[in-house]
């Protein structure tokens, strides 16, 4: 057979790469162990008889056989749970505290786990109550975190409610740690939330409480002013009077410093803008207008005599202002 023209193929042996010695290492490794693992199965197998056999035991030995077993003898816990809750209130109501203290000592149950026992006795005895004893998943130490829900979330929960963020079916899914985890993280944010709102409650009753004792201070302080004006003679009441209005009238003057030390720093400069200038005469013309005004309102006359002729010329000199009219007593 003639093969001119054609190129020759490479075999497969020539277009594979060697295998290094460390995957040959790897691979006769693998092949051991897997021929090393129905030995091995069959020593676990003869040794889980041998532990069986001790334990007279006579059930599955399978991983999945043994898990179901588990989660029956746990439902069963719960039952003994219950039922021991039962004789645990019963031996307390006939034999008293101090027999009953005994007779735990007696029985090697402390004192706290009797209380949780008859506890949880007393929550899921109420046939209502049953879907929660019913779960899969159900065990002794489920029940036991379960107790610190009253008996409304209780209930609730049994009828497929969701309390305190979880549900039956979270219920038989966690373990339980999850559960009193989630149980008590629910409990403080809710704690949270009660102590913030009881914390703005108080904020306010605080602020009123404040309100209200001003006000029964200015009363108090009001009945004692009314009580001594009473009684006070003309002449000292007079006298009060006239104190109160002096003090009143140097606020009123001290009160105009600040227009005075503004007009003071406007004058300061070397040549006063006329809307400036305009400026203080408004601020002037507004206090001495406040002034007429009372006076007008009670009939009071003024002495408002003008010290000189005043001018309109913001940088002429330091008296500037407009006119003013004689409002003194006519004659």
């Amino acid at each position: 057979m003639t093969t001119r023209g054609r190129k020759t193929l490479p075999s497969v042996i020539e277009q594979t790469e060697p295998i290094s010695a460390e995957t040959v290492a790897a691979i006769e490794h693998d092949m051991q162990e897997s021929a090393a693992l129905p030995a091995a199965l069959a020593e676990v197998q003869e040794n889980a008889v041998a532990l069986a056999k001790q334990l007279n035991y006579e059930g599955s030995l399978t991983v999945g056989g043994l898990e179901e077993e588990i989660k029956f003898f746990q439902r069963r816990s719960v039952e003994a749970v219950l039922e021991t809750g039962k004789r645990l209130l019963l031996l307390k109501e006939v034999a008293g505290h101090g027999q009953f203290t005994t007779s735990l000592e007696g029985l090697g149950i402390g004192y706290e786990l009797a209380k949780k026992l008859m506890a949880a006795t007393v929550k899921f005895q109420n046939g209502s109550r049953l879907p929660i004893l019913q779960l899969p998943n159900i065990n002794q130490g489920k029940l036991l975190e379960l107790l610190v829900l009253d008996d409304g979330e209780i209930e609730a929960l049994s009828t497929g409610s969701e309390v305190r963020g979880i549900q039956l079916d979270d219920v038989d899914c966690m373990s339980v740690s999850e559960l009193r985890r989630a149980l008590r993280k629910e409990k403080a944010d809710k704690e949270a939330e009660l102590a913030k709102a009881k914390a703005g409650v108080s904020g306010e009753l605080a602020a009123k409480d404040k309100v209200i004792a001003d006000k029964s201070r200015r009363i108090a302080e009001l009945v004692e002013e009314k009580n001594k004006a009473e009684c006070l003679t003309d002449e000292e009441r007079h006298a009060d009077l006239e104190r109160q209005l002096m003090n009143d009238t140097l606020l009123a003057v001290g009160s105009l410093l600040p227009i005075r030390q503004a007009v003071f720093r406007i004058r300061s400069l070397e040549q006063c803008p006329q809307g400036l200038y305009v400026a203080m005469q408004g601020s002037l013309d507004r206090v001495i207008a406040e002034a007429m005004s009372i006076a007008s309102d009670f009939g009071i006359l003024l002495n408002l005599a003008a010290s000189g002729e005043f001018e309109d010329d913001p940088n002429a000199g330091e008296e500037v202002g407009l006119p003013l009219a004689d409002f003194g007593p006519e004659a």
